[in-house]
């Protein structure tokens, strides 16, 4: 309730103070601008004063000329509408004729047989005779006049002197109000607020920066097109274009508008309007889905769902200049988000990072019963990298999320089945994907073998540890190690029968956290007191941003090899082979010599 209240306040505040904050986030953007021109004439030996001034006189230099030029071309436009009233009836007549027609005979056909199936309507009493009544407005002096009309271009104006002052301001104290923010938020969050600042001027002016040589090329193709199109005041309609593409959504739509308008009412026939309309949409799909994507990419860090929901809430609460502004401030929202606890769930909603990470996405799906959906969170990054360090880095921590759940006993006989079937279904289906890349490498440098040694991955307990053992046994033949799985998940008499049956060189005990210490070490301690010069490794896979995840390196037993990661284990028998290979060849030597 405490934060419904919080957020209902801000939303008033917001609304209520908006002619003095949209001033200010207008000079927020405009600084954020223009910052960096500033900071370049300083480097080149302008004082602050100078630098600001200059950039500043600059900006309004610009814009003036380009308000000039787009009122002269507005009133040659205007000048010119009555020049071609004829082909504008001529139009109007066609479209009457192929719109207009059809309808009027539908309507008349419909009362016609609504006539006839009503009854004959009773005689109606005479109807009193209308008197006509006039209102007559009260006659304006010429100081009313001219202030309805200026009224609205004199809020624009105010606002835009309003918007200029406080960027003037912020472009000369710029440090010192980086310093009042920061001690703002507090001393104890310097580089948190530091590092907010820096990356949400960062992001912002960059995206303005790029979105403005964006709109500049679109200004310039829409003046070569139309020009060879054939519309007059193709410079108006370019401007038009550039200024109106900041504003989200409509701004190029009302360009496109005002130029098929435009064509349709120059043009005898009606090829100039339809390859106007053309060109607009090859314009828009080639910026929307070619040149944004290469020139913007994740610079802003925003997801669709919060560039929509931005526009949709600031042009509720502010209008147009809200809808002007909305990318800016959701950037600014989404940054104080990363770096602000508190506002956490702002970063989440509208950042574009994923959602969940890919164990946890891995996860879902499992939990789900959606084994295509799980292939599809693990063929891009197995295309991507190699097994063992998907397995590290997704399989091992869903397969750690899903242990921790089940000891915990959030689950039925029916759904533990079902996703260790569905992680063996993706397990098998990653080594075959995995050879038949090693398999189109032809050229590639085969894994050394590490000697004659013969490893054996021994579950710890359960099924989650079988699972980790699989991926172990998966990841040490593809580095050419002779490997055999144990097929059991508890140790017992047959199992250390393998040691003698069949020649075992390493162990490797596989297990999932949590809650495994005590149980791997009773398995070497069994395993240590039947053969004593047998190397074991006990393979504890951690979940590094699990907070639950035990102890990075327990103590197991004097003389075990506690690994963390199947890379790590991996090394670990190379390691053990390299030195099994050492101690080997001196006795091999004694052999030959020995008559």
């Amino acid at each position: 309730m405490i934060t419904l209240a919080a957020t209902v306040f801000v939303v008033v505040a917001l609304y209520l103070a908006k002619g003095v904050l949209i001033p200010f986030a207008l000079a927020v953007l405009v600084s954020f601008l223009l910052a960096p021109l500033v900071s370049r004439l300083e480097r080149w030996g302008f004082n602050r004063v100078a630098a600001v001034v200059t950039v500043v006189l600059l900006a309004l230099g610009a814009s003036g000329a380009t308000g000039w030029l787009l009122l002269g071309q507005a009133r040659e436009v205007t000048t010119k509408l009555s020049e071609y009233r004829r082909n504008i009836q001529d139009k109007l007549a066609t479209l009457r004729g192929a719109v207009a027609k059809p309808i009027e005979a539908a309507l008349q056909t419909v009362q016609t047989l609504g006539s006839d199936l009503d009854p004959e309507p009773a005689t109606a009493p005479a109807a009193e005779p209308i008197q006509t009544v006039r209102i007559a407005e009260p006659v304006r002096g010429t100081f009313g006049m001219l202030r309805d009309t200026l009224r609205p271009n004199l809020d624009g104006l105010v606002t835009a002197a309003m918007a200029l002052l406080f960027a003037f301001v912020m472009l000369m104290r710029r440090d010192d109000l980086g310093d009042r923010f920061i001690r703002i938020i507090g001393h104890d969050r310097v580089l948190v607020a530091t590092r907010g600042l820096e990356e949400a001027a960062d992001k912002v002016g960059t995206y303005l920066r790029r979105l403005f040589v964006l709109n500049a090329l679109h200004g310039v193709v829409v003046v070569i097109g139309l020009t060879l199109i054939g519309v007059p005041n193709a410079l108006l309609w370019g401007l038009l274009a550039a200024i109106l593409r900041f504003v989200p959504y409509i701004g190029p739509w009302i360009t496109a508008t005002c130029v098929v308008l435009t064509a349709f009412a120059v043009s005898p026939d009606w090829s100039q309007p339809l390859l106007a309309v053309g060109l607009f949409l090859v314009l828009e799909v080639l910026s929307n889905h070619l040149v944004e994507p290469w020139l913007f990419g994740s610079g802003t860090g925003l997801s669709p769902l919060a560039t929509v929901a931005s526009a949709l809430f600031w042009t509720w609460l502010w209008g147009p200049v809200g809808l002007l502004l909305s990318i800016p401030l959701a950037v600014c929202l989404v940054v104080m988000g990363k770096h602000v606890p508190q506002l956490r769930f702002l970063h989440l909603l509208f950042g574009d990072a994923p959602g969940l990470s890919p164990p946890a996405r891995l996860y879902q799906r499992l939990i789900a019963g959606e084994e295509d959906q799980a292939w599809l969170v693990l063929r891009p990054e197995l295309e991507a990298q190699t097994l063992e360090v998907v397995y590290d880095s997704i399989v091992l921590p869903a397969l750690s999320l899903a242990e921790e759940d089940r000891q915990r006993g959030a689950f039925d006989e029916a759904s533990e089945a079902r996703i260790e079937e569905t992680l063996r279904l993706l397990l098998d289906e990653a080594e075959e994907l995995h050879a038949s890349f090693a398999s189109k490498e032809a050229s590639a440098a085969r894994p050394p073998r590490t000697g004659a040694l013969r490893v054996l991955c021994l579950p710890a307990r359960g099924n989650a540890d079988a699972l980790a053992a699989c991926m172990l046994r998966q990841v040490l033949e593809a580095d050419g190690v002779e490997v055999e799985s144990a097929s059991t998940a508890e140790l017992s008499g047959e199992t250390l029968d393998l040691f003698e049956s069949r020649r075992v060189d390493i162990v490797c005990i596989s297990a999932v956290p949590p809650s495994r210490s005590l149980h791997v070490r009773y398995l070497c301690k069994r395993i240590a007191q039947r053969f004593p010069r047998m190397p074991i490794i006990a393979g504890m896979w951690s979940l590094e941003d699990n907070e639950h995840a035990p102890e990075v390196r327990p103590a197991i037993l004097a003389g075990v090899h506690v690994v963390n990661s199947l890379r790590e284990a991996r090394l670990r028998v190379r390691q053990l082979a390299e030195t099994a290979r050492a101690e080997r060849a001196p006795a091999a030597a004694v052999d030959v010599a020995t008559p």
